[in-house]
């Protein structure tokens, strides 16, 4: 428990005065509590914060802005961590419970108490704390009855606010879960415009170490890293697509020194803008949407694409040749061909066949990048993502432990490919890079299986499933199919039933597995918040 709901309405609080300190860059203070408790508040700057007491000692930073609490019988240690001057104010206070006889209208006598149970350092916001500052510090030992019920009043304010992030954690993160997917969404959406971090972080509500932690633990990058590579992604292909020069690339993409941003360009992807550009600017046939995700990460288009099967019909086949032949591409990637096709497209251009299905798409990633020299460009996408594989691992061993989950990909109703241990295809992601716990029994012995019966699937012996929907599948599709879930596994225990979308179709390539990492993180920070 971390307060006493019991007795919470007879906790009777008595302000008693307030104290203000100027702690120079690089020094040190302690302070002390004995039978009182007391506020810190951070006017400017910030400051590390060591609580010692009750044979525990909890740490951390406080913000400008933040108030946090000092339990009693406590030594607080006070560190400037900033390059200025931190301006502090100590608001010490008493707490007792008011005991009542239980033969008596009125109270036979208040005890010491302790606001909080739990021995933490509890940082926090409220909004008109500003508003109380000159009041705090008018205070000069006056008896004045006005000012006294005033600084009573702010302080009783102060406690239901810190009450707040005691009581209601999960309601404060998930509020806090919500704005960091706006905020992602609209660095995605308006990356190319000015954004101050600060700003950001201060209108989530929460302190700005939080809102830079929730960030991080929902994209597995700090915001400033995150917009970054937004805007370097939007500048590849800007600079393999069109024919703008690189100074209105950096414009465009939110870099109004085009000097920097050839300077920061050539620090993440190994080579310069113009360089990058000389090695992508030519005209592409790619003959495999599966390919053509590898290439959207390096920043490529082709010019010409073609869907998936259009080899299996001779008449659609002889049309997609015609195709390609009017385009006169300088390149064309291709999956495995027919000999005759393979001869056909040679007379064209030069083909490159790139065999997909034999070897892991990370490996196949690097190839591309190493056929357009862009193996540093790959090499610097491969390293983002294992960032984020990382962060999307704690989400799971946080969120599903060692709990077996079946993967499943639900295209229809009664449409279902169950994706086992066999099959490289979603095993390398999710149950090898993610390390999500594989299902023991018929999971482990199969690849790809097909089935048309949700029943066929509970079958395979495994409480708990991972649904790939298609992101355009009505939210009702999902809920129906939890329903019949659980519905089949009535007698069984624990069981979970969760959703990750994904662009249809669901190909194997490196657009798709990034998507599919992002979506995981967002539903496992939705469930768990």
């Amino acid at each position: 428990m971390l307060y006493r709901s019991d007795s919470i309405r007879h906790l009777q609080l008595e302000y008693a005065q307030t104290e203000e300190f100027k702690l120079q860059p690089g020094l040190s203070q302690e302070l002390s509590t004995r039978d009182e408790h007391a506020f810190g508040f951070v006017l400017q700057e910030k400051l590390k914060v060591t609580l010692t007491g009750q044979d525990r000692r909890r740490s951390g930073k406080a913000l400008c802005g933040e108030l946090f609490l000092v339990p009693p019988d406590s030594r607080c240690a006070l560190e400037n961590i900033s390059e200025a001057p931190v301006q502090l104010l100590f608001i010490r206070f008493h707490c007792a419970q008011i005991q009542w006889a239980d033969k008596t209208p009125g109270p036979l006598y208040a005890a010491k108490a302790e606001l909080i149970d739990d021995y933490q350092l509890y940082c926090f916001r409220t909004p008109q704390i500003r508003s109380w500052i000159q009041d705090f510090l008018s205070d000069c030992g006056s008896p004045e009855p006005a000012l006294y019920y005033q600084l009573q009043s702010h302080l009783y304010a102060m406690v239901a606010a810190l009450m707040m992030v005691v009581q209601n954690p999960r309601e404060m993160e998930q509020d806090l879960v919500a704005y960091v997917e706006r905020t992602r969404q609209y660095m995605e959406q308006r990356y190319h415009e000015a954004m101050d971090m600060e700003d950001i972080a201060r209108l989530s509500g929460a302190s700005p170490s939080r809102f830079y932690q929730a960030f991080r633990r929902q994209t597995g990058l700090s915001p400033n890293k995150f917009i970054t590579k937004i805007r370097l992604d939007a500048s590849l292909s800007m600079l393999a697509n069109t024919l703008s020069p690189v100074i209105d690339v950096a414009h465009s993409v939110g870099y109004p020194d085009e000097y920097y941003f050839s300077r920061l360009f050539k620090k993440h992807m190994g080579i310069t803008p113009t360089e990058y550009a000389a090695r992508t600017k030519k005209k592409i046939a790619c003959l495999s949407p599966v390919l053509c995700g590898d290439l959207s990460v390096l920043g490529i288009a082709p010019q010409l694409s073609l869907d998936r099967g259009w080899m299996d019909d001779e008449p659609v086949k002889e049309k997609a040749l015609r195709r390609i032949e009017r385009f006169e591409p300088e390149l064309i990637i291709a999956p495995p061909l027919p000999d005759d096709v393979h001869e056909t497209l040679s007379a064209i251009a030069p083909v490159v066949v790139i065999a997909w299905k034999q070897y892991p798409w990370k490996e196949r990633l690097l190839d591309i990048g190493e056929l357009f020299g862009l193996s540093s460009v790959a090499e610097r996408w491969l390293s983002y993502f294992d960032m984020k594989v990382e962060n999307a691992r704690i989400h799971i061993r946080q969120h599903l432990g060692d709990e077996p989950m079946l993967l499943v990909h639900a295209s229809g109703e009664e449409r279902f490919r169950v994706f086992g241990m066999k099959m490289k295809k979603m095993k390398d992601l999710f149950y090898d890079d993610l390390q999500v716990m594989p299902p023991s029994g018929p999971a482990q012995h199969i690849g790809a299986l097909d089935v048309t019966s949700l029943s066929d699937v509970a079958k395979l012996d495994c409480d708990n499933v991972l649904f790939l929907v298609g992101a355009a599948k009505p939210q009702s599709f999902c809920e129906q199919l939890a329903d019949r879930w659980k519905g089949l596994k009535q007698s069984r225990g624990k069981k979970r039933c969760l959703f990750v979308r994904h662009d249809d179709p669901l190909l194997y390539n490196a657009a798709a597995h990034e998507g599919l990492v992002d979506q995981t993180v967002r539903l496992l920070m939705q469930s768990g918040s």
